[in-house]
């Protein structure tokens, strides 16, 4: 092959490549990791490009490349290990192997043995095999009695006493073990809420914080929490941005309020789209990071953002610009979030299908708990807030396409198992039920609000249904977990009025 011509022709995931596959007898190379990500960039730009990687991917396989940010779906599926992964697929979509290759030499190798044994064992390969990291098959691990009291002593037992923080690293913060710390105890109450008072130290002038421009980082590599990764997420800076606010609101913490007020400035000035929306992150550039002064950054071209908008992260900094309204007294921030929610309903709402997960005019992937449960969430806080009956409908309509098309014993599923078709459609490994922990104690904590502002008992019924299918789940995620106990204080709190 040309070393010229060292461009790997990437297809998107849906029916074709597949019929390809068949077709020519080929596996699929799947390519996972999210724009923003460096190492991604990194290895498409040197392993991917290398031509005798291109060469034997062009000869031996169909290539898929996809955004796990705008397909998390397929993520939680095919990532194995981390991103950005090289998964190797059958033609009918089933996972034969993969994992993290980062330098071209192994990675031509590993294409080499991958393809001869594709050729030598075709028939026994293109039998259905398992996803490798299927949340499904979390082992259940005993009933939820005293899960406040089992985040308490998790957060004790695997605090850093030396840098701060819990859990090895890579460190990050852990954002709802933090919130229902704070929620479920007075200040100082405990021995957990000390360490989360110390923790929040860290949140509002640790490593993490771009003391530069303003924003999060992702995480620290490091347990001292140095040599952060340094894209900026708008998920999780609007989830921590909710966190300040909270710790700024119940515990009078003046420098958490200032650094909310922070963080707003920078997430306006960054992300905020001008005709409604957020865009969703900030790739990472160590080097301009690196830079610890505004006059040398400017003398270099800003990191890029990611100008797409995207439904969840979307909503979930609308739902806390609607907390910063109040805190901060800055209805400004009401209405943006209000402008922000229509915008996007209307951009991806399809009547009975819900809302879809990417804003015009990229095609988007339709059938998303995530998408419904945070546009509900920031609905039901707008109808709080403003008192406008179009953000209650909104939820009811939202949660009733859930519970139709995504519910099973095992609580809800992470998208939809009906009703979808081309790109959309379940295939591989998407046959597979996901029911994660997270989007189902959220989606509880939904019902149970509409319950209190509807007055319809059902709702109430379908909260407890859905939090008890995940029961004896949470303790086995770690941290992770403490969704669970956040969505039982919240469950408890629905419908009281918030503190003075």
């Amino acid at each position: 092959m040309n070393p010229s011509a060292s461009v790997v022709s990437w297809l998107a995931w849906g029916d074709a490549p597949f019929t390809r596959a068949r077709a020519e007898q080929k596996p699929v190379l799947l390519f996972l990791g999210p724009v923003w990500s460096y190492a991604t960039r990194r290895v498409l730009s040197e392993a991917y490009a290398d031509w005798q990687v291109v060469g034997r991917i062009a000869e031996r396989f169909v290539p898929v490349r996809v955004d796990v940010d705008r397909r998390p779906d397929l993520g939680e599926r095919y990532t194995i290990g981390g991103w950005p992964t090289t998964a190797f697929l059958s033609p009918g979509g089933d996972l034969l192997g993969g994992g993290i290759y980062v330098e071209a030499a192994p990675l031509a190798g590993v294409l080499e043995r991958v393809s001869e044994a594709y050729a030598n064992r075709r028939d026994d390969l293109d039998r259905p095999l398992t996803a490798a990291g299927s949340a499904s098959t979390t082992p259940v691990v005993g009933p939820s009695g005293g899960a406040f009291e089992w985040l308490e002593s998790t957060l004790v037992s695997t605090c850093d006493r030396d840098w701060g923080g819990f859990g090895d690293p890579p460190k990050r913060f852990h954002v709802d073990a933090l919130e229902a710390v704070l929620l479920g105890r007075e200040a100082g109450a405990s021995e957990a809420a000390g360490l989360v008072d110390r923790t929040l130290d860290l949140v509002v002038d640790g490593e993490l914080w771009d003391r530069v421009e303003g924003g999060y980082f992702r995480c620290s590599e490091y347990r001292d929490w140095t040599v952060p990764h340094v894209e900026k997420l708008l998920g999780l800076n609007a989830r921590l941005l909710t966190l300040l606010l909270t710790a700024a609101e119940r515990f009078d913490r003046t420098d958490c309020g200032e650094r909310a007020a922070d963080l707003v400035r920078f997430v306006h000035q960054t992300f905020a789209d001008s005709q409604g929306g957020f865009f969703s992150s900030q790739l990472a550039d160590p080097a301009y990071s690196g830079l610890d002064s505004l006059e040398l950054r400017r003398e270099r071209a800003a990191p890029a953002i990611d100008r797409t908008v995207q439904t969840d992260s979307s909503a979930a900094m609308a739902s806390a610009y609607v907390h910063g309204a109040r805190v901060l007294q800055d209805d400004s921030l009401l209405e943006f979030a209000a402008t922000a929610i229509d915008q996007v309903v209307m951009e991806t709402y399809e009547r009975g299908a819900g809302v879809g997960h990417v804003s015009a005019p990229v095609p988007s992937v339709r059938g998303l708990l995530t998408d419904q449960v945070s546009a509900s969430e920031a609905s039901l806080d707008l109808f709080e807030a403003s008192g406008q009956e179009a953000y209650l409908d909104m939820p009811r309509e939202l949660m009733a396409y859930c519970e139709h098309t995504m519910w099973s014993p095992e609580g809800f599923c992470d998208r939809a198992r009906n009703g979808l078709v081309d790109e959309d459609a379940p295939f591989g490994l998407l046959r597979e039920p996901h029911h994660p922990l997270v989007l189902n104690c959220r989606a509880a904590v939904v019902l149970m609000r509409l319950a209190g502002l509807t007055g319809e008992s059902h709702y109430a019924d379908d909260a407890r249904r859905t939090l008890a299918s995940q029961s004896g789940r949470y303790r086995a995620q770690g941290l992770d977990g403490a969704a669970y106990p956040l969505a039982e204080l919240k469950i408890d709190r629905a419908g009281r009025p918030e503190p003075s």
